[in-house]
Parts: structure tokens; C-alpha cells; sequence
């Protein structure tokens, strides 16, 4: 299993192996005659029996951010879930109204950016530290992570700035720079003879030139990666300091996250009905009727552990099956080959291959083979790959980029609760007050 740290967890475990790795010599006591012995001499995080240290620190703060706020702050901004929580700019992100002085905008940006510039860092390290930085499997994952991290900025961010640099990067310009780094990536896991990280690269690839509308590229890389392929974010039951924050979301007296209308079992017009009958798609099963949660507002078909979670068990509630809950340790795919196909297909077009794709899917969920073309098909394609990628962190990117191709597919007109009227207009996280405040090389909107 992939060890998972936070940035403070990786501050502790540096000192705590610089120390021992010092407890022979005589040198001890000189250690303790510091300034400040709240800060760690960045010169110790050059210690080659630090590498593992430094890598898993890429990973963790990736996989931290991946849950909460990537996938529930992602979700509910969509048409995948609603939220019952019973604080204010909370609601509000639900109705696609995100304020730039709010803290939803801050942690998004935050997170992600301390997943980017942590991978970053650390890939840049390693050239020093590693005999073979180019053929080394431990860089080739630090420069994949990277390459993810720039994606989720991408996907999540209005605009993002880099390094607190004066460039306002636009998403079409990180997913750039995730190329570059997954592109080198996958060099090195190839020179490393490690397939497992090469095909990590190689999903990324294909999302991110999928957005920068690169359709040859993806043509080209998709077929490479196995179906059966997957990537996971790795989480624990244990340790609450790796917990999967999605259960918290569906457990307990203060659950907050339901299905939204367009994902419930029988279609948008069931919604407020129990749905069993209808709960025969394996891919998207959820409590069969609706519950209150943190607000007592919010009418909740809490749902189940997805297809991309490790623990999904196929079973419906229609079947009379008990379907998988998301737990603390449920890990979550963010890279898996079926992605791959979805990308590939949504490259080549309204096809008949496309369209025998689509019907695969369909008849994974028990759905009824269609016989369509043109556009019709394509939406089905994007209505599949919604059923298929779930609660996973995708659907967010996918709503701009088909909204950059000319159809909002985002959630308008009245929300499903009446208190707050209609949905806004935001399709997007905008970068925070904040890194306005806090980045001497930009102003803040209207100085």
C-alpha cells in the first residue's frame, strides 16, 4: 500500500530520520543550537535515505486533496450531488454561487496547489538525489502526481497562478504543463520497466490533450493502456489522519451528501419517490428513499460506493442486493483504463465503434442497447462516462470541457430545494482573495 502523509506528518518523519540517522555521531547536541527549532533545515531534506520520505509526501498531498475538496467540493458544484450541509457558502456552492472571498474557493485552490508545487519540489529534488533520476520509478510517479495535480488545478480553477508567479494560467495552460510532466513520466517508467507507472502517465495524457483537444494524441495513447487497468488514491480505516472524508459526508446524524435529480434511479421525475425498482444500474445505486441530513433541508438519496472505489461489490438494490458503502479506507481510482476508452472514444467521434462502446456500457448497467448517431450518440457517450466515472472527481473538468465545445451541460433553473431559488451561473472555482493578498505580482479584481 502507498504510504500517505500530510505536509506536517512529512516535517515530522524528516526530522524524525534526520535525528536518527545523526544519533551515532557526536554531533547531537549541536543539532538542539538552532534559532528557530520550528523550522527544518531545508539542507537535511537533501538526504538521500529521504527519498521515500519526500515521494510519499507528493502522493499524500495529492490524495488528501483528492477527496475533500476535489470530489465533494467538485460534486455538488455539478449535477452529481447535493449537499445538506447547513452552512451558507456551502449552499451556495450547491447553486453554482462561489464567492472569491469565501473559503471553498480558498480550499480548492490551496490544496491543489500545495499538491502541485509539493510534486514539483520534490521531482526537482530528486534529480539531486537519485543515481538515475531518468530511469528511477520513484521520479517517474513524482512527476506523474505533478502531472495530476496541474490537471485537477485545470479542471477545478477558473485560473490558477503558479509558484506565486504573476501569470494568471488558464486551464487550457496547466493542462498544458501537465503534459510536460506526465510526458516525462512516462520516459522514465519506461526506462525504469515499470508498466504499472507508465499507464498512470498514460491516462493523464489522455485527459489532459482530451482537454486540449489533441485528438490525435489520445488516439494514439489510449489503445496502449489494458482495460482492466487502475491507479488508486489510497485511504485507511485506522488512521484518521487518512480517513476517506467522503464516509463522514454519508454516515451519521449529520450526513450531507445525496444524489443529484439527474443521477437518481428512474430518471429526474422520481425524484422525492422510493426509487427501488429503478436501482438496477450497479454503477450509480443509492438509498432507495430520500433522508434529512445536516440542514434538515436537503432531501438526500445518500449514495453508494461507486465503480471507481475499490470496494464496490456490483450488487443492486433492485436484485435485492446490498451495494458496497463508502467507507474511511475505500480507495478511489483517479487513473483506470476504462477513463482511457472514455477519453479514446470521446476523441474518435460518433462512430460505430463509438457507438458499440456505448452499448458495452450500457449493458454494465443493465440498460437496453440504443441505436444512435451524431450528436445523439455523443451525449449518450457523455451520459455513460457519468455513470461510469461517479463520485470520482471527473465530472467537474468534463461540464467545461463540453461547455467549452459549445453545450452546458451544467444544472439551471430552480434548485431542488425552493428556499434557495434558482441555480447561479459559476463554472468555476476563481482564484481566492487570499493568493491575491498573499502574491505581491497580482491585484485584486477592479485595483
Amino acid at each position: 500500500m502507498m504510504m500517505r502523509l500530510n505536509s506536517r506528518a512529512v516535517l515530522a518523519a524528516v526530522a524524525g530520520a534526520t535525528i536518527l540517522g545523526l544519533g551515532a555521531c557526536s554531533s547531537f547536541d549541536s543539532l538542539l543550537e538552532v534559532r528557530n527549532p520550528q523550522q527544518l533545515d531545508e539542507e537535511l531534506l537533501q538526504d538521500p535515505a529521504l527519498v521515500e520520505v519526500l515521494v510519499n509526501s507528493a502522493v499524500g498531498d495529492l490524495e488528501e486533496a483528492l477527496d475533500d475538496p476535489f470530489i465533494w467540493r467538485g460534486s455538488m458544484f455539478t449535477d452529481e450531488t447535493l449537499t445538506g450541509i447547513n452552512w451558507e457558502q456551502t449552499a451556495r456552492l450547491n447553486q453554482r454561487i462561489v464567492r472569491f472571498d469565501e473559503g471553498d474557493a480558498d480550499l480548492m485552490f490551496t490544496e491543489l496547489s500545495r499538491a502541485r508545487q509539493q510534486a514539483d519540489s520534490v521531482a526537482g529534488r530528486l534529480r539531486m538525489l537519485l543515481d538515475a533520476p531518468s530511469a528511477d520509478a520513484r521520479m517517474a510517479k513524482t512527476l506523474a502526481y505533478a502531472g495530476y495535480a496541474y490537471i485537477f488545478l485545470a479542471d477545478a480553477m477558473c485560473e490558477a497562478t503558479v509558484n506565486v508567479g504573476s501569470q494568471l494560467q488558464q486551464p487550457l495552460e496547466l493542462y498544458g504543463l501537465a503534459v510536460e510532466r506526465l510526458d516525462e513520466a512516462l520516459a522514465v517508467a519506461q526506462a525504469a520497466g515499470d508498466e504499472a507507472l507508465a499507464n498512470l502517465a498514460r491516462v493523464g495524457l489522455t485527459r489532459a490533450h482530451l482537454n486540449l483537444g489533441n485528438v490525435s494524441e489520445v488516439l494514439s495513447i489510449a489503445p496502449q493502456v489494458p482495460e482492466e487497468y487502475r491507479w488508486y488514491a489510497e485511504y485507511s480505516g485506522s488512521n484518521p489522519a487518512v480517513y476517506n472524508v467522503l464516509e463522514a459526508r454519508v454516515n451519521g446524524v449529520n450526513h450531507s451528501l445525496g444524489v443529484h435529480p439527474r443521477f437518481i434511479a428512474g430518471g429526474e421525475g422520481r425524484f422525492g419517490e422510493n426509487v427501488s425498482a429503478f436501482l438496477t444500474d450497479p454503477r450509480v445505486q443509492h438509498f432507495p428513499d430520500w433522508r434529512l441530513g445536516h440542514n434538515q433541508l436537503t432531501p438526500l438519496y445518500t449514495p453508494y460506493a461507486s465503480l471507481m472505489m475499490d470496494n464496490w461489490n456490483g450488487a443492486t438494490v433492485a436484485a435485492g442486493g446490498q451495494p458496497a458503502s463508502i467507507e474511511r479506507d475505500s480507495d478511489i481510482a483517479f487513473a483506470s483504463g476504462l477513463e482511457a476508452r472514455h477519453n479514446m472514444y470521446e476523441a474518435t467521434g460518433p462512430t460505430a465503434a463509438t457507438l458499440a462502446f456505448v452499448n458495452e456500457r450500457r449493458a454494465f448497467g443493465n440498460q437496453d442497447p440504443v441505436d444512435l448517431s451524431g450528436d445523439a450518440l455523443m451525449m449518450e457517450l457523455r451520459n455513460q462516462r457519468g455513470r461510469d466515472l461517479f463520485l470520482a472527481g471527473y465530472r467537474l473538468g468534463d461540464l467545461r470541457r463540453w461547455l467549452r465545445q459549445g453545450d452546458d451541460m451544467f444544472p439551471a433553473g430552480p434548485h431542488v430545494n425552493d428556499q434557495w431559488g434558482n441555480y447561479g451561473d459559476a463554472t468555476c472555482f476563481p482564484l481566492p482573495k487570499e493568493e491575491y493578498e498573499g502574491n505581491p505580482n497580482i491585484n485584486l479584481p477592479g485595483d
